[in-house]
């Protein structure tokens, strides 16, 4: 007959120093705290009434909320909300709309850009979504005036990525939609009716041409 033994589990470090109660104690006075970390703290402060420590990862995380929650952290942010400017909340729909069509990155911070006008992300999330390289081609993209404007004829390339039967057609260009899914150059959406067509497609400015000058 075998017999196994379970390894124990090693028992997890806890801190109980005076700094650690101290900096709970802080936390519980701190205005403006979110949600989560209203009931993280709550919940540390039962655990030290009961057991007078916390683990090691509660106390790594009680030093991050410390830090960010200094008085000079506080006023950076107030500084930051109120110089977030109009300009800047358009950037950060057009980078949530471009990560929206481009999953996962950004998931939770694009959705809450779009679903509430009044939001205004932290700095360090606002230039992580908005500064990196795609996001400011598709920024740049967004701004461009329109390669064909509303009106104006172009032909699709033989090499579009749309409906196949689009390729060589002539189109009227009907409207540019605001979202951008790609950050390539001539990525910018468009809405086109092909002659003879009765409905409308999508398709890319790069996928179009200008109408040869003997049809205009």
């Amino acid at each position: 007959m075998s017999y196994y033994t379970r390894a124990r589990r090693p028992k997890p470090v806890t801190i109980s120093t005076k700094a650690a109660e101290d900096m709970i104690e802080f936390l519980s006075k701190v205005e403006g705290l979110s949600e989560w970390e209203s009931s993280f703290i709550r919940s540390l402060e039962a655990g030290w009434e009961k057991y007078g420590s916390v683990t090691e990862k509660q106390h790594s995380q009680i030093q991050k909320l410390v830090d960010r929650h200094t008085p000079e952290k506080i006023l950076a942010r107030a500084e930051w909300t109120e110089g977030y400017s109009e300009t800047m909340r358009l950037h950060a729909q057009i980078a949530a709309r471009y990560y929206k069509a481009n999953p996962p990155y950004f998931g939770d911070l694009a959705n809450r850009v779009l679903d509430d006008p009044t939001f205004v992300p932290s700095e360090r999330a606002y230039n992580a979504m908005c500064k990196n390289k795609y996001a400011l081609k598709v920024i740049a993209l967004t701004e461009a005036p329109p390669q064909f404007p509303v009106g104006t004829m172009a032909v699709a390339r033989s090499s579009n990525q749309g409906p196949a039967s689009l390729r060589g057609q002539t189109v009227l260009i009907i409207e540019h939609p605001t979202d951008i899914h790609s950050s390539a150059n001539g990525a910018r959406r468009v809405v086109v009716l092909p002659m003879g067509w009765s409905d409308t497609c999508v398709t890319e400015e790069r996928w179009l041409k200008k109408l040869p000058k003997k049809l205009r």
